[in-house]
């Protein structure tokens, strides 16, 4: 006698299968997703480091420091994601060695350190950060002198 369809054994195994292969598609897309939020909040970080470096260049040398420097939250990009708004929290801190740039010593040459931090759901906390709950940062120094163009 020939047996014909699937024992229990099988159909088992087959679920079994099928569930693993579903377990590790659902994993792909779930990295993939986390990858591409990490990406977008790294790229902003990037562009508004950029915006103040260009800020930086622009100042004159030993003029006081703007207000805008001094702002701790900055929103350098409007996101949207399936229609809906997304805040994104930059914090920002910009320091002085020497503080000449800034006009608060007769320094010639100076050292400009832009921190930007911001929160993220998933990794590890980075240092340092300009604000407690914030977990992921980007830091930038960017020499100053007097008579740069």
């Amino acid at each position: 006698m020939r047996r014909r369809g699937f024992g229990i054994a099988e159909a088992l195994l087959a679920i079994c299968i099928c569930f693993m292969a579903f377990a590790v598609f659902m994993s792909v897309f779930s990295n993939a997703s986390r990858a591409t939020v990490q990406s977008r909040n790294r790229t902003a970080a990037i562009l508004l480091a950029n915006s103040l470096m260009d800020e930086l260049e622009a100042h004159p040398y030993g003029q006081k420091r703007p207000q805008s420097w001094d702002a701790k939250v900055d929103h350098p990009v409007n996101v949207w994601v399936e229609g809906n708004h997304v805040e994104m929290d930059f914090h920002k801190e910009v320091k002085f060695e020497t503080r000449g740039a800034i006009g608060e010593s007769e320094e010639a040459r100076d050292m400009a350190t832009i921190t930007i931090s911001w929160h993220e759901n998933m990794g590890e906390k980075q240092s340092p950060v300009v604000v407690p709950d914030d977990n992921k940062s980007l830091v930038v120094r960017y020499p100053l002198w007097r008579g740069q163009q």
